[in-house]
């Protein structure tokens, strides 16, 4: 089956004014995304047995909490795949954007800021979240499934600043230089772009699926953890014993305490969210140096630019993520270890332009 009539829904309200030498915008940005093809699940399960048998068990249960049986039973060995329009997403952010230009001191500044949450109940046909929807299509499927979306970012912070250094003739500084000074030490100009954002959400699961449910491939499917604990907090866990949690975290060899996710009990779900947590921070600095130079001949220019790309070599790690997977997986020995960068060390470049 496979019938799609996406939607999208934006709403964009800015507020600009100026202040003596600030242009400063304050807005909000949101979306609301419907019918979003999800795909590649198998339509061919039933609820986990704890349905209707423990008490007060919910998960992926009929409203009564009782056990759902296998829609197709003709099938019982047969996964039957379905594509369908019920992907939601939804989007809603602070943007704030201060602006200044200042010909007198030679700078410009251009500084941005957003604070957001973004959504979706999960895109199996690798359109959106690696994991998809991983309780589709049990009852209940879009609540036990909505979660901060794979590419959720909570604070995004930009800033780029251009400098004209005041040493030339004509500056606060070198009035008096002659020619040859000045072409030396004349003209140079400084920029720096700086960026920090939080780091994206992590997708959390139990590859030894114990839930009696076949969600795709006939039980090659995932389920997800409890879980028992804080993850951004240090130490031993006591609702999981025998864990030895680290005691220091938000570092490579522990990002989060794995002692604080624990096996769903076989025939249950987990109930952890589909990102129950966040990566670490990106963190970099650009700046480069350009020296402008007198026009050699009419129409035509020379420059030099020294550029540092990652100035301060600040390490940029990746997701605490089972390597080659997307996700974190409860039953590898690595589980909330980081084993991958991103980013460059730092890069520095040279080059002299001609243009004519």
């Amino acid at each position: 089956m496979n019938d799609s009539n996406c939607s999208l829904l934006r709403r964009d309200v800015n507020m600009e004014h100026q202040f003596p030498g600030v242009v400063l915008t304050v807005g909000y940005a949101g979306s609301r995304s419907s019918h979003i093809l999800i795909g590649g699940n198998n339509l061919n399960v039933t609820s986990p047995p704890a349905c209707g048998t423990v008490a007060g068990y919910t998960l992926g249960c009929a409203q009564d909490g009782s056990f759902v049986g296998m829609p197709y039973p003709s099938f019982p060995f047969s996964t039957i795949s379905n594509i369908s329009d019920q992907g939601r997403a939804r989007y809603d952010g602070l943007q704030i954007r201060a602006e200044t230009k200042s010909s007198r001191y030679g700078v410009y500044a251009l500084i941005g800021y957003a604070y957001s949450r973004t959504y979706d109940n999960g895109f199996a046909d690798a359109l959106g979240t690696t994991v998809g929807s991983t309780y589709y299509p049990l009852p209940n499927w879009e609540k036990l499934d909505w979660a901060l979306s794979q590419i959720d970012l909570n604070h995004n912070f930009t800033a780029s600043v251009i400098y004209d250094l005041p040493f030339r003739r004509g500056k606060q500084f070198g009035q008096g230089w002659s020619g040859p000074l000045n072409t030396i030490l004349g003209n140079w100009q400084v920029t720096v772009i700086q960026k920090i954002t939080s780091g994206f959400p992590v997708f959390v699961i139990d590859s030894f699926n114990q839930s009696g449910v076949n969600f795709q491939n006939n039980g090659n499917s995932l389920n997800r953890p409890n879980v028992v604990a804080d993850p951004n907090k240090a130490g031993e866990v006591s609702a999981n014993p025998g864990c030895a949690g680290p005691a220091r975290l938000h570092t490579a060899t522990a990002w989060f305490n794995p002692c604080a996710f624990a096996f769903a009990p076989a025939g249950q779900l987990g109930y952890a969210s589909r990102t129950p947590l966040s990566g670490p921070r990106f963190v970099n600095t650009d700046f480069s140096v350009i020296k402008q130079f007198a026009r050699p001949w009419e129409h035509a220019g020379l420059s030099f630019r020294a550029e540092f790309f990652n100035l301060f070599n600040h390490p940029q790690f990746g997701l605490p993520v089972t390597p080659g997977a997307g996700y974190a997986d409860i039953n590898v020995g690595s589980f909330g270890a980081i084993s991958s960068t991103v980013n460059n060390p730092r890069v520095p470049q040279f080059g002299v332009k001609l243009t004519f």
